[in-house]
């Protein structure tokens, strides 16, 4: 499924901007994936001209039309070398306290200006804030659930979601233009996993024969009372596969940071319920278990998600510092 086409609002952009510039603690990382992306752009400069109606852009003197790759090229290389002044003037600041503000200010009046030069020339702006790898990654076809969410609970991006939460973070997040896909589908190994488990209970006698069997194309699990709600309803096991020792997880919202790597947003509304709260562990046991990091997933609850404050503190601590650069 492809994600709607839809273009990032310069405001948003902006205020996303300038709090990852605010929240970032160290520098060094974003300033060499920012060279090494300014050097694999063509040779250049782009000129940007405005006009009482419309804003032009030119090379050498060349036009550039609109949907050329040139020009997205050197809009990309311009915005880098914009946003390296930046991520300069904020790093000295964090560094020496006694540096100007002035200079800070100054290197993101810049960048504003040139975002919003962008955008007034009807450019793209996701083609051009984000890294190539980011932006093939969000414009790609994706497998996500093929269940649709309520028809009043619909994100910005045109999704229908399954929650009020799910909804008040999507909108959250497109507060500050942060691309993101819902429900995206992931695949996790388990074969491992399956195999110590079924050895295990192999030897306290508690299995015989295998520890799953398929009637049809269902997958039946042949375990004791104790482990039943592998095979209750709405358990991530039910997706077993043993074709590919994987299970299928959707996390709610996955998002792709500066440095090519996902970050998983799961929200957990039913804790209450005993079910819903060891299959949620069990999720996030399980992405764990695939070498995905504590700081890159994110775990919430109604409470945090119906205060606004929290929900916006989580967004500015947890991913901006590690979004666009």
């Amino acid at each position: 499924m492809k994600a709607k086409k839809y273009s990032l609002d310069p405001d948003a952009l902006i205020r996303s901007l300038h709090t990852a510039l605010v929240t970032r603690e160290d520098f060094d990382s974003s300033r060499t994936r920012l060279l090494n992306a300014i050097n694999r752009l063509p040779e250049g400069s782009l000129q940007i001209f405005r006009q009482p109606n419309k804003v032009l852009f030119y090379s050498k003197r060349k036009y550039l039309r609109k949907n050329s790759d040139l020009l997205y090229s050197l809009a990309r290389k311009r915005y880098c070398l914009a946003l390296l002044n930046a991520i300069d003037a904020f790093s000295r600041r964090s560094s020496n306290p006694q540096c100007s503000q002035k200079k800070c200010d100054e290197a993101f009046a810049d960048l504003e200006k040139l975002i919003r030069d962008f955008a007034d020339g009807h450019l793209e702006l996701e083609r051009i804030m984000l890294s190539t790898q980011q932006y093939k990654w969000y414009r790609g076809r994706h497998k996500t659930k093929v269940s649709s969410g309520y028809e009043n609970l619909r994100i910005p991006q045109g999704v229908l979601v399954r929650s009020n939460s799910e909804l008040q973070i999507g909108n959250e997040l497109h507060l500050f233009a942060i691309p993101c896909i819902y429900e995206l589908q992931m695949q996790i190994n388990v074969q491992k996993l399956v195999e110590a488990l079924e050895d295990e209970l192999k030897r306290t006698n508690q299995l015989q024969g295998r520890l799953f069997a398929y009637q049809g194309y269902s997958c039946i699990w042949n375990v004791p009372e104790e482990l039943s709600w592998m095979n209750s309803s709405g358990s991530v096991w039910r997706t077993y596969d043993s074709r590919t020792g994987c299970i299928t997880l959707h996390p709610d919202y996955t998002i792709m940071l500066a440095d090519g790597s996902l970050l998983y947003w799961e929200h957990e509304g039913l804790l209450l319920f005993f079910g819903y709260r060891t299959n949620a562990f069990e999720r996030i046991y399980l992405i764990k278990r695939s070498g995905v990091p504590d700081w890159r997933i994110i775990e919430t609850e109604d409470p945090q998600v119906r205060n606004r404050a929290s929900l916006a503190d989580i967004i500015k601590t947890r991913i901006l510092p590690y979004l666009w650069f």
